[in-house]
């Protein structure tokens, strides 16, 4: 009798028992393995995202402080109570202009009064962004001033192997006060801009961001 209990007491888990044992171990690593893998996807979607945000507002904060800039001229105050405006930023051709997708606007760079002639190994004070393909570019010295020109003339400023810009509009505002008689008036002028992009490596990762631009040298109208 007392080898019978010994026996029993030592003969360890049945075939069956180790088998509900491994399934049930089976089913638990299974759920840790998911929620593993959950958050891994988690932590890369948040790396991916934080990686286009970053690009994205690059983007912006280099187009913001080039275009607040437009129009701005050393010599502005020569033409303060003359009634004319003798500006040649912000004449026919010079003057900040957007059309969809593409903004040209000049601004006096080096702080000389003029506006220089297009040359390639020097700023000639002509800048531009626009969406080319999928591609934020920027105006290179010496490219023609044209939102048209092929993309090869002008420079890219995003990778499209890393971030594809979808969309990207500029829009320009303005509003006239007054300053004397007949249509004499200040044009205060803005620039709204909204920029869509994706991961290239992950294209269901999409982000738009807006910033709203003064102009910070506003446009008299003698006319």
């Amino acid at each position: 009798m007392l080898i019978t209990q010994s026996v029993r007491k030592h003969r360890g888990f049945t075939f069956v028992e180790l088998l509900v044992a491994l399934a049930i171990n089976l089913v638990l690593f299974a759920g840790l393995l998911t929620i593993f893998l959950s958050n891994i996807n988690h932590y890369r979607s948040s790396i991916n995202l934080n990686r286009l945000n970053q690009q994205l507002h690059t983007s912006m904060l280099l187009m913001t402080n080039e275009i607040r800039r437009a129009g701005y001229w050393v010599n502005a105050q020569n033409d303060l109570g003359s009634a004319v405006n003798n500006n040649p930023f912000m004449a026919a051709g010079t003057n900040i202009t957007v059309s969809g997708s593409c903004i040209l606007f000049t601004y006096d760079s080096n702080s000389d009064g003029a506006l220089p002639s297009i040359a390639a190994n020097v700023d000639d004070e002509r800048y531009g962004f626009r969406l080319s393909g999928q591609t934020l570019q920027t105006r290179a010295y010496g490219s023609p001033y044209d939102c048209a020109t092929a993309s090869d003339n002008w420079e890219n400023v995003t990778d499209s192997n890393i971030i594809q810009i979808t969309s990207l509009t500029f829009t320009l505002n303005a509003s006239t006060i007054a300053t004397g008689p007949g249509n004499k008036g200040l044009d205060i002028r803005s620039v709204d801009i909204s920029i869509t992009g994706r991961l290239t490596s992950d294209n269901t990762i999409t982000r738009t961001i807006t910033k709203h631009i003064r102009i910070m040298n506003d446009k008299f109208n003698n006319q």
